[in-house]
């Protein structure tokens, strides 16, 4: 479940690394995003009804989560509503329930007022997401907002596994800004349900240098989950799931096998 805004397109990054592992890897358009249709005052307990079609549609009795960025809180709502079919939730740079105060500080301060407007001025969400959509069309402007993020998430743009990252923004926006003001909306306020009411196992990974996502997000989600295995890796940024996509691929193989945890090499706190 890609980040906000992302299409499925994003999941393009990790096509490798699922493909060595013997993982299928399913990267879905949220609503309003990419071919998928908008869907008008949706929220984050009517996603997995979506997930359980789609996964009906496909075969799919049991299968892990994995949610980056702004499809965090998306996967973590599937797991809730279906404790016995997800074997685990990866947790990929995840944003936390955002009217809560703790999870805007350290927030780099754009991100701080797309979060203020969705909470008291949501309307005027679409103007900065517009002044964004063509601002990344620029290519000296994506440039340098590029090379203004960590060297960790630099470097992973330049990596030719990353697939069609830029083009998943672009796709989000397909057919305008309305989803994405819309979905920025359902992380401002409360989400329908709490952390705690997601039982089963939970993998996170969270970079210390991630500034879309500051780690004091991490470590919050990390106190209210009730079993939850952390990664955080130094000096890794927003692209902490792209850097450690074997990782990842070795924790949904060990949880479809039957050991809920798996194994991980690399930072764990």
């Amino acid at each position: 479940m890609p980040g906000t805004p992302e299409s499925g397109l994003a999941g393009s990054s990790y096509d490798r690394a699922a493909s060595a592992s013997g993982v299928r890897w399913i990267s879905v358009d949220k609503p309003g995003y990419g071919h998928s249709d908008p869907l008008r005052r949706r929220s984050l307990l009517g996603w997995p009804d979506d997930i359980a079609e789609l996964s009906a549609h496909l075969g799919l009795e049991r299968f892990a989560v994995a949610g980056e960025s702004g499809g965090g809180p998306h996967a973590l709502a599937v797991s809730r509503a279906f404790p016995e079919r997800v074997t685990v939730t990866a947790l990929l740079a995840s944003m936390g329930p955002s009217h809560e105060p703790w999870v805007r500080q350290g927030m780099r301060p754009t991100n701080v007022v797309f979060f203020y407007l969705a909470s008291y001025l949501p309307m005027a969400l679409r103007v900065p997401l517009s002044v964004m959509r063509c601002a990344l069309r620029i290519p000296a402007i994506a440039a340098r907002i590029e090379s203004s993020g960590p060297a960790a998430d630099q470097a992973a743009a330049r990596d030719p596994e990353a697939g069609y990252r830029d083009q998943a923004v672009e796709d989000a926006f397909r057919g305008g800004t309305r989803a994405a003001a819309e979905e920025l909306q359902l992380f401002a306020k409360p989400w329908g349900f709490d952390l705690a009411e997601v039982t089963g196992p939970v993998q996170l990974w969270h970079g210390t240098s991630d500034v879309n996502v500051p780690i004091s997000i991490a470590l919050g989600l990390a106190s209210q989950l009730p079993e939850v295995v952390t990664h955080y890796v130094e000096n890794a940024g927003h692209c902490v799931g792209f850097d450690r996509r074997h990782e990842v691929m070795r924790v949904v193989i060990g949880a479809a096998a039957g050991g809920h945890r798996g194994e991980c090499a690399g930072d764990t706190g």
